[in-house]
C-alpha cells in the first residue's frame, strides 16, 4: 500500500515522491493507483490530481527505488529507463521483455527454446512439428509423417527374393492430399554367402502392384547390380527427380512399395537395410 505521497511544486518538471510497501510487479499492474485511492486521499487531505509534467520517484518493496511516470490509461506506473537506455543489470541468461504494462522486465526464455548466458539458443526436443513447417518445406527428421523425413527399412533375404510377387511397403500413405517424393534410397547390404540371381529392375512404386508394375516413385536399380554383390557393400536407387509421371489419383495419399520387374530374385541370402530420404508435399 502507499504510505506516503507528496508533490514538489518548486521544480520543473514536478517531482512526486511515493513510498509504498508494494513491489514493482504490483505498482506497474493496470488499475493499481485506483486501489490506493482511499489511502492517498487521507495522506493528501483530498483527492489526488495528476499533472502532465509529473515525474514520480517511488521507494517500493523490497528496498528498491526508481523513477516512473503515471499512465492515466492503465492507471499504473511505468518505469523510466536508466540514463542512456535500459538498466545495466540483468539476471544471468534473461532477456528484457515488455510486460502487460509495457514495462521492460527480465525474463528467462522458455517454451520451444532456451537461451544461455553466452547467447546460445537451443531449440527444445520435438519443438519443430509439422504444423510449424510450411507445405513443401524440406527438412529431414524422424518418421513423423507431418514433416519431411528419412526412414530405415530392413529387408530379409526372403523379402528380396519375394518382392516380385509380394511388394514390400517402404512408407505408409501420408494422408489426404499429400504426396510422397523419394529423394534417394541407399542399399546397405550385409552379404552372407550366396549371391542373388535372376530378378529384374528394382524400383519404389506408388501402391501395392505386383511385378513392379506400379507407377514409379524412384529410379531403378538394375538386377545385375544386385546380383553382382559378393561382399557387404552399398547400392542405390536415384530419386524421382526427372522421372515422375503419375496421376494424382494413383499417388496422393498412397503408400510406397518396393518391387521388381521381369522375374523373382533367387538364391540370395543377404539382408539389406534401406535408407530412404523423402519428402511429403501438399500439391496446390
Amino acid at each position: 500500500m502507499i504510505t506516503s505521497i507528496k508533490r514538489e511544486f518548486n521544480l520543473f518538471p514536478n517531482i512526486v515522491g511515493i513510498v509504498t510497501t508494494d513491489n514493482l510487479s504490483t505498482i506497474t499492474t493496470a488499475g493499481y493507483f485506483s486501489t490506493q485511492a482511499a489511502d492517498v486521499e487521507l495522506l493528501n487531505n483530498g483527492v489526488w490530481q495528476w499533472e502532465n509534467e509529473d515525474i514520480v520517484l517511488i521507494y517500493y518493496a523490497t528496498a528498491q527505488i526508481g523513477w516512473f511516470t503515471y499512465d492515466a490509461t492503465t492507471d499504473a506506473f511505468v518505469s523510466l529507463a536508466a540514463n542512456g537506455g535500459l538498466s545495466n543489470t540483468l539476471p544471468s541468461g534473461d532477456i528484457f521483455v515488455g510486460n502487460a504494462s509495457n514495462v521492460a522486465t527480465a525474463r528467462a526464455m522458455s517454451g520451444d527454446g532456451t537461451l544461455s548466458n553466452t547467447g546460445v539458443l537451443t531449440i527444445g526436443a520435438g519443438a519443430i512439428t509439422g504444423s510449424k513447417i510450411a507445405n513443401n518445406a524440406v527438412d529431414y527428421a524422424n518418421l513423423a509423417l507431418d514433416v519431411a523425413a528419412s526412414a530405415t527399412v530392413a529387408l530379409t533375404a526372403a523379402q528380396v527374393n519375394g518382392m516380385y510377387a509380394t511388394p514390400v511397403q517402404l512408407l505408409p500413405a501420408p494422408g489426404a492430399g499429400k504426396l510422397i517424393i523419394i529423394d534417394s534410397i541407399l542399399w546397405d547390404i550385409a552379404f552372407v554367402s550366396a549371391q542373388y540371381a535372376a530378378g529384374g529392375a528394382i524400383a519404389a512404386q506408388y501402391g501395392n502392384t505386383i511385378h513392379g508394375a506400379g507407377p514409379a516413385a524412384s529410379g531403378t536399380l538394375a538386377a545385375a547390380s544386385l546380383n553382382g554383390v559378393a561382399a557387404s557393400g552399398f547400392l542405390s536407387n536415384a530419386g524421382s527427380a526427372g522421372l515422375l509421371n503419375v496421376a494424382a489419383s494413383a499417388s496422393e495419399n498412397t503408400a510406397v512399395y518396393l518391387s521388381n520387374a521381369s522375374a523373382a530374385f533367387t538364391t540370395g541370402d543377404s539382408t539389406v537395410n534401406l535408407y530412404i530420404r523423402y519428402r511429403i508435399v501438399t500439391p496446390a
